[in-house]
């Protein structure tokens, strides 16, 4: 671990850190209080576009974040993306309405998806590769303190002093983050000549989309595997409060749970990838993710509240166990100046999977509230769709590996 913090690596290290947690906190946060955001602004109907509007900036600028990086220097581009994400922050907690909401939620986007971009090329850039799977592992940590706290600290804030204080309260620790992070990271551009389309026709490339062996399937499955995750994760506390009748603070417990199962399964993932190569411990993740969806589905039949928590931590240990091992392989061998193409093509595969899980699990909510259907069994629909994507993410993850028969060194 000492490894990680020496020198100006160290400073790299901790400035990866501190925004994480921001990023966590917000995510968890809104996760958690979108209930009272949309009572407040009168907005049900809505309520899936505003996690849309928020993964479409991601979509839009993503492509571009790398390749911006690698033109004109890692610092330069970084620092756009930490004061668009406050800016999104502040404009969200200002919000008058739905559609202004949903606005300053896609600038927070444009923030956060650079910010989240270039975390991977900065993990590239500043360490070895021997010790990039446990710097991604570690900052998957950041999420346990938010996961505890964030939620709960979510739903008290919004119930106490309003919604708004939750997001606008964020923006000192991005200033902190700043002042580790930018100095540290090397801001020199590289010598090749960058590709702005590169994460493009990596991501979407024919390889890509036919899951050829490897780096490709890897980027396949990262975005299914978020697919799977986020696309049940987004509907929970909606289902938890709205058809089950919880408090918004007891309903915010169970997405706790998910990020304490998510960060100790990913800090186990370095080791067992190395011992059993990356497709066992991907399929492993997808399976997990399958268990807690489906049991997600049984609880807005009517299940034992319990088990939510239960299917949410087993959920939580599934992308803990498969996001580290994908991402950190898509890198392993990365030649020297596509750092930034490889980042953005892992970012926006990313998030073309949070866009399709939230999206396309969010369909039965928004015909049931339009239509005036049951929110009951449209949310049970909600969760078997994310356990398609496990489905698929499981097949995929057959085929990461360059070779079938792939075993670790």
């Amino acid at each position: 671990m000492r490894e990680l913090f020496e020198g100006r690596r160290g400073r790299v290290a901790a400035g990866l850190l501190v925004s994480e947690f921001v990023a966590a906190t917000q995510g968890l946060v809104i996760a958690a209080i979108m209930p009272r955001v949309v009572a407040d602004l009168h907005g049900l109907g809505e309520y899936a576009f505003q996690f849309v509007a928020f993964f479409a900036a991601f979509l839009f600028f993503l492509p571009f974040a790398g390749p911006w990086s690698d033109r004109y220097g890692l610092r330069r581009v970084l620092s756009v993306g930490l004061a668009l994400l406050a800016l999104g922050l502040i404009l969200v907690a200002l919000a008058p309405n739905m559609a202004t909401f949903a606005g300053a939620r896609f600038v927070e986007g444009v923030g956060d998806g650079l910010d989240y971009t270039l975390s991977f090329a900065a993990v590239a850039k500043s360490f070895p590769s021997h010790l990039r799977a446990r710097m991604l592992a570690l900052n998957t940590t950041m999420w346990v303190l938010p996961g505890i706290v964030a939620p709960a600290a979510g739903a008290y804030v919004a119930t106490v002093w309003g919604w708004r204080w939750a997001f606008a309260g964020l923006t000192p620790l991005l200033a902190f983050a700043a002042l580790l992070l930018l100095p540290a990271v090397d801001n020199t551009p590289s010598a090749r000549h960058s590709d702005p389309f590169g994460a493009l026709r990596i991501l979407f490339s024919r390889a890509t989309l036919t899951l050829q062996r490897g780096r490709h399937a890897l980027l396949a499955a990262f975005a299914v595997l978020h697919a799977a995750f986020f696309g049940a994760d987004a509907y929970l506390a909606l289902m938890l409060v709205g058809v089950r009748g919880m408090s918004l603070e007891a309903a915010s417990l169970c997405i706790t749970v998910a990020v304490l199962g998510w960060s100790g399964a990913a800090m186990l993932a370095p080791s067992m990838q190395r011992r059993y190569g990356a497709a066992p411990v991907v399929v492993t993740g997808a399976a997990l993710c399958a268990i807690g969806t489906l049991a997600l589905s049984a609880v807005a039949l009517g299940a034992p509240l319990w088990l939510a928590f239960a299917a949410w931590v087993a959920a939580g240990a599934g992308i803990g166990t498969a996001y580290p091992t994908i991402s950190a392989d898509v890198f392993a061998n990365a030649g020297e100046g596509l750092e930034g193409a490889l980042s953005s093509a892992t970012a926006l595969a990313a998030v073309v999977g949070l866009l399709a899980g939230t999206a396309v699990c969010g369909i039965p909510v928004t015909v049931a509230a339009r239509e005036g259907f049951p929110l009951a069994g449209a949310l049970v629909a909600t969760f078997l769709l994310a356990t398609a994507f496990a489905a698929v993410l499981a097949y995929v993850g057959t085929r990461v590996s360059p070779t079938p028969n792939r075993t670790a060194p």
